[in-house]
């Protein structure tokens, strides 16, 4: 399997220019989306007849890690990845607005009962004359603040599963702030008016490898979170001092210093081997390489975020300090797609041996 470990020359300035974005103030309040465009982060992992720079998702890593370090709301990975990779197969031609920021759609897939099951759709589509209407609740939807469009999944009636569009400002969103203060929303769907992306049916495929790329993606921009935590407990304890000596000095302190580094090593391992069953070939070992990437990495976030937390003491869980957004950060990513146990079971039943005949 294709591991790569040493960053491109390309992929170092992306890395570069976000870190300067974030020196300069980043979000700042802003909407940072015409700054996304014009330095090129959203086209960064598409191809360049579609508008793209001909990147790849391990560009769109990098850019993600980064975002994650610096704790922005913006849904990056929500968009120029998960997305823009499902339009990318079924609506091709929609992409290129999507990576100059004029288009910013938004997947509306998760529902309450799913627990991280991908092809959990109760959400139904019936037809109406020469239209569509859905029924159906979609739960989880992140970024939804800012977006044009809602892509949302259903199954067709006569048909299977489809991916249907409506826009933002008319579709029932009850609007939200999530755990880590990001722009929340639940969509109601009943009887509501909608439009087929793609081939009525033929959204399942796409679904799939789309939902992958973000829960390794999303993957990434967690790591980016818990390296800051590190960097800044490992500051702390080199800084507070007790007994005339900096506490970092203190042995089991520095032990529990190298169990969150271990941790974040472990998480970044995680990631890259997650980027490289992206490009296999093979559906199944994609889906089992994602599911186990979330998996480790939210387990390493949970760790790392809580030692962040009490290796600072009280000042940890103040609002003005922020190594405790960043643990609400964590435990949001955690849950999101189902816990971090869910993606283990996926995991598992993904590495059974699938019957001789079956076609999987």
């Amino acid at each position: 399997m294709d591991i790569r470990f040493i960053p491109t020359n390309e992929q170092v300035m992306f890395r570069d220019s976000v870190r300067r974005w974030l020196e300069r103030g980043g979000e700042g309040g802003a909407d940072p989306w015409p700054h996304f465009a014009e330095m090129g982060w959203l086209m960064a992992a598409l191809p360049e007849e579609v508008g793209g720079l001909g990147g790849s998702l391990d560009d769109a890593a990098i850019i993600a890690e980064e975002l994650g370090r610096g704790l922005v709301k913006a849904p990056f990975v929500e968009v120029a990845v998960t997305a823009t990779q499902l339009l990318l197969t079924l609506a091709p031609e929609r992409v290129a607005a999507v990576a100059s920021g004029d288009s910013r759609p938004i997947l509306a897939h998760d529902e309450a009962e799913a627990r991280g099951d991908p092809l959990w759709v109760s959400t139904r589509a019936r037809r109406d004359g020469e239209g569509w209407r859905l029924t159906g609740r979609k739960t989880g939807i992140v970024g939804a603040e800012g977006a044009d469009i809602i892509l949302v999944s259903a199954v067709a009636e006569g048909q299977g599963l489809t991916l249907f569009e409506m826009p933002a400002d008319t579709a029932p969103l009850r609007r939200f702030r999530t755990i880590d203060d990001r722009s929340g929303a639940e969509l109601r769907l009943n009887d509501t008016p909608a439009v087929p992306v793609g081939p009525p049916g033929g959204a399942e495929a796409a679904l799939l490898h789309a939902l992958d790329c973000a829960l390794v993606l999303e993957s990434a921009e967690a790591l980016g979170g818990m390296a800051r935590v590190l960097d800044m407990t490992r500051d702390y304890l080199m800084t507070r001092k007790q007994f005339g000596r900096p506490i970092g000095e203190f042995q089991a302190l520095r032990h529990r210093l190298a169990d969150m580094f271990i941790e974040v090593e472990q998480a970044r391992s995680m990631v890259l081997r997650g980027l490289a069953g992206l490009r296999d070939a093979n559906p199944r070992e994609r889906a089992r390489l994602a599911a186990a990437t979330r998996a480790r990495v939210a387990q390493a976030g949970a760790f790392v975020g809580a030692q962040g937390i009490q290796l600072h003491g009280g000042i940890g869980v103040t609002a003005e300090y922020p190594v405790g957004h960043y643990f609400k950060r964590l435990t949001a990513f955690d849950l999101r797609h189902g816990p971090s146990a869910v993606q283990v079971e996926r995991f598992a039943a993904l590495s059974l041996p699938t019957q001789a005949g079956t076609g999987s």
